[in-house]
């Protein structure tokens, strides 16, 4: 995997986020995934689909304002900066949120292994 294919992939996963695609996200994230949200909660991949299924989270835009790929070999991690908006348990968020993602060969395909997200203050 390159840099422009990872950066498919996540246009892929940004994509899938604003849909609530749940099975183009099944399909991106491994099946073991830990994702530390902006709140420190661990997230697996089933809590992540079911926020998109059942309406959670929504998320209604997603501008992605920088972004940093690295393929090391059979891994990557990307680091992107995105002004987001959407719901939460019903209630409306925005804010600036910067996400670590890291990407490996799983059952074949590339998906997220971990991520963590974080807000960003000013």
């Amino acid at each position: 995997m390159d840099e422009q294919g990872i950066r498919a992939l996540k246009e892929r996963l940004k994509e899938a986020m604003t849909k609530s695609d749940v099975t183009a996200l099944g399909a991106l994230l491994a099946g073991d995934l830990g994702f530390v949200g902006a709140a420190a909660k661990v997230w697996s991949k089933a809590d992540d689909l079911n926020g998109h299924r059942y309406g959670m989270q929504r998320i209604e835009r997603l501008d992605v304002q920088e972004q940093i790929v690295r393929v090391y070999g059979t891994f990557a991690v990307t680091v992107t900066r995105a002004a987001i908006t959407g719901t939460f348990g019903g209630a409306p968020f925005a804010g600036s949120l910067r996400y670590t993602r890291t990407w490996g060969e799983v059952e074949g395909s590339w998906k997220v292994v971990a991520a963590q997200c974080g807000l960003v203050a000013f």
